[in-house]
C-alpha cells in the first residue's frame, strides 16, 4: 500500500499454516440414492446405563480386569490435562464410533460449557437433568423440562421414536432392570407432565401398543422376591389383572423359568408383559443392601432372571417376522447405586449391564448382522460424581485405579445427578452418522453430540409410515444438516504489491495491508483450538548491503473481529512475532487485521533500496 513514490520498498508475502488438526468426515444423515449415504439399518437397539459417567463404566472393568479405558487427570488451576493409558475392558470399548454426550435438560443449568465443565469442579454438579428430561431428549429428541416426559416445557405432546416406529410398522420393546414404567423407558413412548405418576404411566405404556414390557414393579413381590401384601404404586390393581388374567394382547411372564425360556427362544408369544418378582428392582435393592464395602456379589443374589436374560428375550419377540424393531434396553439401577454413592452395588449392576451388551452383540452375530443391525450403548446422565482418589475442588480430578477382584480407589462427591459428559458408543448400520453429529468438542473427552441428537438419529433411521389415504402423495426430502468441517485461512489485501516505507533519516514508517482471518472450523475440526497470525521478517537487501531484521518493528491493530479477537503487542519482526490471536471462543469469523510498521536506519547504514518479505504464519493453537 504505497503511500509515497519515492520511499524505500518493502515486499510482503505470506502463507497459511493449520497444523494438528483432525478431519471429521460428514456423511448424509438421512439416506439417499448416493453410494457413500449411510446404511439405514432395519433393527436398532439401544442400551441405556442410566446415571454411568465415563468413570462408572470403568469402575466394573477395573473390578473385572484392573484395566481402564477412560481415565484423565484434569488440574483446574493450570487446564492441565493428562489422559492415563487406556486398555478396553469391555466388548463395545473397541466399537468403531466412540463419542462423548452432553444431557443437559431445559431446565436447570440448560447448557455445557467445556471450559465451565473442567475449570471448576463444582460447575457440572448444579443444575443437571433427570432421568426424564434426559429420556424425553433420547426418545424425542427435544429438550423438555426435569420431571416432564414426552412432552414440551409449554405442555405439548411430542411424537417419541416408540410411536413412530410403530407409524413405519416396527415392533417396539422396552426392557429394564428397574420398575417398567420407570423414567428413561417411559421417555420412548409415554407422555405425562409428572414423572411420578407412575399408575397413569403404567396404563399408557400397557395401552400404547408396544410388543414388549419387561422390568420390575410386581404388586406381590418384595424386593428380596419375597411374596407380600399387594402394593399398587408401580401399577394399579385395575392394570395389574388386566395383563395377568389376559385381558390385553400381552402374554404375562413373571416367573424366571418363563424368562429364561423366552430367551432360549422357545414357545415365544406375539407380545409380551414381563414383571419379574420384584418390587422395585432385579438385584439392587436386595437384602445387604448397607454392605458398601464387601465385593460384588457378597450378598445372595434375587433368584430372579438377569437384564442379559430379559433383553434375549425381547429380541426373541421382536424378531418375528420381518419387519424390524426397536429395542431399548436400560440398566436402571446403576443410577441408584450412584445416588447412594454405593461402590459394591454399582460394579454389580454395572457388571450386569455390560453382560446385557455382551449377549445383544452375540444375538446379532448370530441372528442378524452388523449391515441390518444397529447397536448403540450410552447413558442418560451421570450419577454421584464418581471421580479418582483425592479428587476434588483444590485438586481436581484424578484418575480412578484398582486391581482385578478389589474394589476401585475412588471417590464419590454427590448424591445426586450432574452434567458431566457421558460416553456412546455404536456399531452396525448407520452407526457413521452418529459420529458425523458429535461435531462439538470437549477439552477432554473430545467430540461430542447432544443427547436430542440420538433421538434425530433415531427418527431419521426410522423414516415415514404409509400414506394417510390412496389419493395422498407421499414425500421426502433429505436435508444436508450437518455443518460443513469448514477451514482456516488468510488473505491479505493487495497480495502482490509492495509495500513503500515513507519518511526520511533514522525513522521510516508504512502501513501493513489488511489481513483477514477467517474461521469457519466447526467444534470437531477446530478440536477446541484458537489461532494465532504470526510474522516474521527476513533481512533488508540491497545487492550486498543489509540492514537486520531486528530494526523493523509492528504495532497490530484489529480493525474490526466478529468474535473478539484480540491483537499482539508491539513487537521486532527479527522472530516470529503474533499480529493477533483468538482462543476457541473469540476464533470463530473473520477477523481483519493491520499493523503500523516502523523501520529504525542505523546510522552506519549504506544508503540504496533495500527490499524483504513479512512472512505471515497463521496456527491453530491451544
Amino acid at each position: 500500500m504505497p503511500r509515497r513514490a519515492h520511499a524505500r520498498a518493502c515486499a510482503l508475502t505470506a502463507t497459511s499454516v493449520v497444523a494438528g488438526l483432525v478431519v471429521a468426515a460428514v456423511p448424509a444423515v438421512a439416506a439417499t440414492a448416493a453410494d457413500d449415504a449411510p446404511a439405514t439399518p432395519k433393527n436398532v437397539i439401544l442400551l441405556i446405563s442410566d446415571g454411568a459417567g465415563y468413570n462408572q463404566f470403568d469402575a466394573a472393568s477395573l473390578y473385572e480386569s484392573g484395566t481402564s479405558a477412560h481415565q484423565v487427570s484434569v488440574d483446574p488451576a493450570t487446564g492441565g490435562v493428562a489422559h492415563a493409558p487406556a486398555t478396553p475392558g469391555q466388548v463395545y470399548e473397541t466399537w468403531p464410533v466412540q463419542v462423548a454426550q452432553s444431557h443437559y435438560s431445559a431446565s436447570g443449568r440448560a447448557e455445557y460449557v467445556t471450559e465451565k465443565a473442567w475449570g471448576d469442579f463444582g460447575w457440572v454438579a448444579s443444575g443437571a437433568t433427570d432421568s426424564a428430561a434426559a429420556g424425553t431428549a433420547l426418545g424425542t429428541g427435544v429438550k423438555t423440562n426435569n420431571g416432564m416426559l414426552g412432552i414440551t416445557p409449554g405442555g405439548d405432546e411430542l411424537l417419541t421414536v416408540g410411536q413412530q416406529a410403530q407409524a413405519v410398522g416396527k415392533k417396539v420393546g422396552l426392557v429394564t432392570s428397574v420398575p417398567f414404567n420407570h423414567a428413561t423407558p417411559a421417555g420412548f413412548i409415554a407422555h405425562n407432565a409428572d414423572r411420578n405418576d407412575y399408575q397413569g404411566l403404567a396404563t399408557e405404556m400397557i395401552d400404547s401398543g408396544v410388543d414388549v414390557l419387561m422390568g420390575g414393579g410386581h404388586p406381590l413381590y418384595t424386593d428380596a422376591h419375597q411374596p407380600r401384601e399387594a402394593n399398587w404404586t408401580w401399577i394399579s390393581q385395575h392394570d395389574y389383572e388386566r395383563v395377568s388374567t389376559g385381558a390385553t394382547p400381552y402374554s404375562f411372564v413373571d416367573d424366571t423359568a418363563d424368562f429364561e425360556a423366552l430367551a432360549a427362544g422357545t414357545a415365544v408369544p406375539d407380545k409380551v408383559f414381563g414383571l419379574a418378582q420384584v418390587a422395585e428392582t432385579l438385584q439392587y435393592n436386595r437384602p445387604g443392601l448397607a454392605n458398601d464395602e464387601v465385593l460384588p456379589h457378597t450378598d445372595p443374589a434375587n433368584d430372579v432372571a438377569d437384564l442379559d436374560t430379559l433383553a434375549l428375550g425381547a429380541l426373541n419377540v421382536l424378531d418375528k417376522g420381518d419387519e424390524g424393531f426397536f429395542l431399548m434396553v436400560e440398566g436402571g439401577a446403576v443410577d441408584w447405586a450412584g445416588h447412594a454413592n454405593q461402590t459394591t452395588r454399582l460394579i454389580e449392576e454395572q457388571m450386569a449391564f455390560n453382560e446385557s451388551v455382551e449377549a445383544v452383540e452375540a444375538w446379532v452375530e448370530k441372528n442378524s448382522s452388523w449391515d441390518e443391525t444397529l447397536v448403540i450403548v450410552t447413558a442418560d446422565h451421570e450419577t454421584g460424581y464418581l471421580a479418582g482418589a483425592g479428587a476434588g475442588p483444590e485438586v481436581g480430578w484424578t484418575p480412578m485405579t484398582g486391581t482385578a477382584g478389589q474394589l476401585p480407589d475412588l471417590t464419590w462427591h454427590s448424591g445426586g445427578h450432574t452434567n458431566a459428559l457421558v460416553p456412546v458408543f455404536a456399531k452396525g448400520a448407520g452407526a457413521e452418522v452418529l459420529d458425523a453429529r458429535a461435531d462439538q468438542w470437549d477439552l477432554v473427552r473430545g467430540a461430542y453430540l447432544d443427547n436430542t441428537a440420538i433421538g434425530e438419529t433415531l427418527f431419521d433411521f426410522l423414516g415415514h409410515g404409509e400414506r394417510s389415504s390412496a389419493d395422498a402423495v407421499a414425500l421426502e426430502a433429505t436435508v444436508a444438516g450437518q455443518q460443513a468441517d469448514g477451514a482456516l485461512s488468510l488473505s491479505v489485501a493487495h497480495s502482490g504489491e509492495r509495500v513503500a516505507f515513507a519518511g526520511s533519516g533514522a525513522d521510516l514508517d508504512a502501513t501493513l495491508p489488511l489481513v483477514t482471518v477467517a474461521d469457519t472450523r466447526n467444534e470437531v475440526r477446530a478440536q477446541g483450538r484458537g489461532w494465532t497470525l504470526a510474522g516474521s521478517a527476513s533481512e533488508f537487501v540491497a545487492g550486498n548491503r543489509t540492514l537486520e531484521a531486528k530494526n523493523l518493528a509492528w504495532t497490530p491493530r484489529i480493525v474490526r473481529s466478529e468474535s473478539g479477537a484480540a491483537a499482539g503487542g508491539r513487537a521486532t519482526l527479527e522472530g516470529p512475532a503474533t499480529l493477533a490471536a483468538a482462543d476457541r471462543i473469540s476464533r470463530l469469523g473473520s477477523t481483519v487485521v493491520g499493523a503500523d510498521l516502523d523501520l529504525s536506519i542505523p546510522a552506519e547504514a549504506a544508503g540504496g533500496r533495500y527490499g524483504s518479505e513479512i512472512t505471515l504464519t497463521l496456527f491453530a493453537q491451544d
